[in-house]
Protein backbone atom coordinates (compact mmCIF):
# COMPACT_ATOMS: atom_id res chain seq x y z
CA UNK A 1 0.00 0.00 0.00
CA UNK A 2 1.36 3.27 -1.17
CA UNK A 3 1.10 6.42 0.97
CA UNK A 4 -0.33 9.17 -1.49
CA UNK A 5 1.83 12.62 -0.92
CA UNK A 6 0.34 15.94 -0.71
CA UNK A 7 1.21 18.91 -1.81
CA UNK A 8 2.24 21.24 0.90
CA UNK A 9 0.07 24.31 1.19
CA UNK A 10 1.53 27.65 3.39
CA UNK A 11 0.34 28.77 6.06
CA UNK A 12 -2.46 31.53 5.70
CA UNK A 13 -0.65 35.25 6.46
CA UNK A 14 -3.90 35.69 8.75
CA UNK A 15 -5.14 33.66 11.62
CA UNK A 16 -8.44 31.90 10.88
CA UNK A 17 -10.45 33.62 13.67
CA UNK A 18 -8.89 37.02 12.91
CA UNK A 19 -10.34 36.61 9.28
CA UNK A 20 -13.43 35.48 10.82
CA UNK A 21 -13.98 38.53 13.00
CA UNK A 22 -13.14 40.58 9.97
CA UNK A 23 -16.30 38.72 8.19
CA UNK A 24 -18.15 39.29 11.38
CA UNK A 25 -17.29 43.19 11.86
CA UNK A 26 -18.32 43.77 8.40
CA UNK A 27 -21.84 42.13 8.50
CA UNK A 28 -22.37 43.22 11.92
CA UNK A 29 -21.18 47.19 9.91
CA UNK A 30 -24.06 46.89 7.72
CA UNK A 31 -26.93 46.79 10.72
CA UNK A 32 -25.72 49.98 11.78
CA UNK A 33 -25.22 51.27 8.32
CA UNK A 34 -29.57 50.93 7.72
CA UNK A 35 -30.30 51.78 10.98
CA UNK A 36 -28.76 55.36 11.49
CA UNK A 37 -27.11 55.98 7.83
CA UNK A 38 -26.00 59.45 9.10
CA UNK A 39 -23.65 58.03 11.83
CA UNK A 40 -22.20 56.05 9.27
CA UNK A 41 -18.53 57.88 10.28
CA UNK A 42 -18.36 57.15 13.62
CA UNK A 43 -19.59 53.92 13.13
CA UNK A 44 -17.48 52.98 10.21
CA UNK A 45 -14.21 54.37 12.85
CA UNK A 46 -15.58 52.33 15.56
CA UNK A 47 -16.00 49.07 13.33
CA UNK A 48 -12.57 50.05 11.67
CA UNK A 49 -10.72 49.90 15.21
CA UNK A 50 -12.39 47.04 16.59
CA UNK A 51 -10.80 45.10 13.62
CA UNK A 52 -7.69 46.38 14.01
CA UNK A 53 -7.67 45.80 17.85
CA UNK A 54 -9.19 42.10 17.18
CA UNK A 55 -6.44 41.20 14.76
CA UNK A 56 -3.53 42.59 16.10
CA UNK A 57 -4.26 40.82 19.47
CA UNK A 58 -5.10 37.73 17.93
CA UNK A 59 -2.19 37.55 15.27
CA UNK A 60 0.39 38.55 18.77
CA UNK A 61 -0.86 36.24 21.01
CA UNK A 62 -2.51 32.97 18.99
CA UNK A 63 -0.22 33.45 15.71
CA UNK A 64 2.67 34.68 17.91
CA UNK A 65 3.91 37.48 15.53
CA UNK A 66 6.10 39.81 16.57
CA UNK A 67 4.71 43.40 17.38
CA UNK A 68 5.12 44.86 13.92
CA UNK A 69 3.44 42.34 11.36
CA UNK A 70 0.82 41.76 14.24
CA UNK A 71 -0.44 45.67 13.90
CA UNK A 72 0.48 45.96 10.06
CA UNK A 73 -1.71 43.34 9.50
CA UNK A 74 -4.65 44.56 12.44
CA UNK A 75 -4.51 48.04 10.42
CA UNK A 76 -4.70 46.58 7.14
CA UNK A 77 -7.75 44.31 8.05
CA UNK A 78 -9.00 47.05 10.88
CA UNK A 79 -9.64 49.19 7.35
CA UNK A 80 -11.39 46.77 5.41
CA UNK A 81 -13.82 45.88 8.13
CA UNK A 82 -14.44 49.54 8.56
CA UNK A 83 -14.77 50.25 4.80
CA UNK A 84 -18.80 51.64 5.07
CA UNK A 85 -20.05 49.10 2.71
CA UNK A 86 -20.63 45.31 4.08
CA UNK A 87 -18.23 43.88 1.56
CA UNK A 88 -14.99 44.53 1.72
CA UNK A 89 -14.00 42.37 4.97
CA UNK A 90 -16.01 39.38 3.32
CA UNK A 91 -14.47 39.97 0.57
CA UNK A 92 -10.73 39.30 1.72
CA UNK A 93 -11.62 37.06 4.91
CA UNK A 94 -13.67 34.50 3.09
CA UNK A 95 -10.77 33.43 0.92
CA UNK A 96 -8.37 33.70 3.90
CA UNK A 97 -11.09 31.33 5.71
CA UNK A 98 -10.90 28.99 2.81
CA UNK A 99 -6.99 28.87 2.01
CA UNK A 100 -6.55 28.68 6.21
CA UNK A 101 -9.13 25.21 6.04
CA UNK A 102 -6.79 24.13 2.92
CA UNK A 103 -3.58 24.59 4.66
CA UNK A 104 -5.36 22.10 7.69
CA UNK A 105 -6.64 19.77 5.20
CA UNK A 106 -3.08 19.25 3.44
CA UNK A 107 -1.65 18.44 6.78
CA UNK A 108 -4.09 15.74 7.34
CA UNK A 109 -2.77 12.24 7.20
CA UNK A 110 -2.89 10.27 4.16
CA UNK A 111 -4.58 7.00 3.35
CA UNK A 112 -2.63 4.13 5.16
CA UNK A 113 -1.10 6.50 7.89
CA UNK A 114 -3.57 7.08 10.51
CA UNK A 115 -2.22 6.41 14.02
CA UNK A 116 -5.45 6.43 15.51
CA UNK A 117 -6.95 3.71 13.25
CA UNK A 118 -3.70 1.73 12.95
CA UNK A 119 -4.35 1.93 17.19
CA UNK A 120 -7.79 0.79 17.14
CA UNK A 121 -6.65 -2.18 14.83
CA UNK A 122 -4.07 -3.40 17.28
CA UNK A 123 -6.89 -4.07 19.48
CA UNK A 124 -8.96 -5.98 16.89
CA UNK A 125 -8.38 -9.71 18.85
CA UNK A 126 -9.54 -7.60 22.11
CA UNK A 127 -12.93 -6.46 19.85
CA UNK A 128 -13.63 -10.11 19.16
CA UNK A 129 -13.17 -11.47 22.22
CA UNK A 130 -15.73 -9.27 23.79
CA UNK A 131 -18.25 -10.34 20.76
CA UNK A 132 -17.69 -14.25 21.73
CA UNK A 133 -18.82 -13.61 25.10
Amino acid sequence: MSIEKREAIPAPPIHPLAALATIALDGFFGVFEVLDPLMLFFISAGIGMLGFITTSMVQRYLQKDEWGPALAKGLVMGILAGVPFPVAGTLVGAPLLVWAGAHRWAKLPGRGNNELVDSILKDVPAIEDKEKE
